[in-house]
């Protein structure tokens, strides 16, 4: 009896298993994919559009989550940075107009920055110069997947990317990941909607952006040179290091339901911003301007939630992320495969499972290759789609 429950319940278990996977793959996201994305706004909150039947159960293997993964205390105006701060919220801040004839004090400023976190930011380093460590990654992963890394959103980058895609593509690509993750590029829309305009339908309405001395300029998908069909799978990468023009990208590309964002939530700044050093050595961020997408969404202040979450520390997200270049991005992409014999002991005696099972010689970057298995239920989906109708 005890051997036949050891056959059968694990059967039973995976009968299950794969009974959820195909609603999730073969009902679910076509359904997604042919009615677009929709965003729902709840307050100051976007909610991310949802896949009917899916739960997302977390990683066994995934350590547990660390305390960088808490945000970051945001910092307040010390009083001798008040003056040279107020005059800069005067002259350039998007909320300016509105500020011009309120008293500024330095026992307010803490209050406004604590009210108004994504339109002014306090940090201990720059983060709109260009980082040298940032490099431009394109090429195929193992999967048969297209990963794209732009180090920026530059006309160069796009005739670069347009030039290997026609390499990349003679390999048949299964899909395509769009890495926007520390990207530094946020002021730059004209190259977001560039990039965007490869993807979404011509003279469609991506964003809009309006703000300090900068009137209302609509920006539009010009072209569609990829010419993709209307089922290719799209994944973009994010993190609280997505900002501004990054931000807008992810946001249109989702809203329009082009692609999924998987990650972790953005950094709710997108807009166009200003940074100058203080006096102090610290550095001050305004908004001048706010970007709203084509639903009219406000990205200002409003951080996006991805689509499908992963618990990766800051920490490793980060380490991960820069080792691509010292290691290859197929390599830190690769996924960890546990050791079965210490799998199988660990179960035996009820501990729980860790990533001390797997190889940490080179980082592992959690968030591609989750992205990679989405990228492959969706190929394993579209491919089983014709018979499951043809059944149906």
């Amino acid at each position: 009896m005890r051997t036949s429950l050891k056959i059968l319940l694990p059967a039973v278990a995976a009968f299950i298993a794969g009974a959820a996977a195909a609603y999730v793959f073969l009902v679910a996201y076509p359904k997604w994919r042919a009615a677009g994305a929709v965003v729902v706004a709840d307050g100051d909150n976007i909610l991310p559009p949802r896949l009917a039947g899916t739960v997302l159960e977390p990683d066994p293997y995934a350590g547990a989550p660390s305390a960088d993964d808490e945000p970051a205390p945001a910092l307040s105006p010390s009083a001798d940075e008040a003056g040279e701060i107020i005059d800069l919220l005067r002259t350039q801040s998007i909320d300016a107009p509105a500020l011009i004839s309120r008293p500024l004090t330095p026992a307010t400023l803490g209050e406004l920055f604590a009210r108004h976190g994504g339109r002014m930011k306090l940090g201990a380093t720059a983060v709109m110069t260009p980082d040298p460590r940032v490099k431009t990654i394109l090429q195929m992963l193992p999967s048969q997947t297209a990963y794209w890394r732009p180090a920026d959103l530059a006309q160069r980058e796009l005739d670069y990317f347009l030039k290997q895609w026609a390499t990349l593509k003679a390999d048949g690509p299964r899909g395509l990941m769009i890495d926007l993750r520390n990207f530094r590029d946020g002021n730059n829309l004209a190259g977001a909607a560039a990039v965007a305009g490869l993807l979404a339908p011509p003279q469609e309405v991506l964003f809009t952006v309006e703000g300090l001395n900068f009137p209302q300029q609509v920006f539009r998908a010009q072209h569609q040179p990829l010419n993709l069909r209307q089922d290719f799978p799209i994944v973009v990468l994010v993190n609280h290091a997505t900002r501004g023009a990054a931000e807008a990208l992810a946001f249109t590309l989702r809203q329009k339901g082009i692609a999924l964002v998987v990650g972790k939530k953005t950094a709710g700044e997108g807009g166009l911003f200003t940074e100058t050093r203080l006096g102090s050595g610290r550095f001050l961020r305004l908004a001048t301007a706010q970007i709203s997408g084509a639903d009219g969404t406000n990205l200002l202040d409003t951080p996006l939630p991805p689509d499908i979450p992963v618990e990766v520390s800051n920490r490793d997200d980060e380490a991960a992320f820069y080792g691509a270049y010292r290691y290859g991005i197929h390599n830190t992409a690769a996924t960890r495969v546990p050791d079965r014999a210490a799998v199988r002991e660990r179960e035996d005696l009820d501990l729980p499972l860790d990533n001390s099972l797997t190889d940490r010689a080179t980082p592992h970057d959690v968030m591609v290759s989750v992205a990679d298995d989405v990228l492959s239920g969706i190929t394993l989906t579209l491919a089983k789609a014709p018979a499951a109708r043809q059944g149906n």
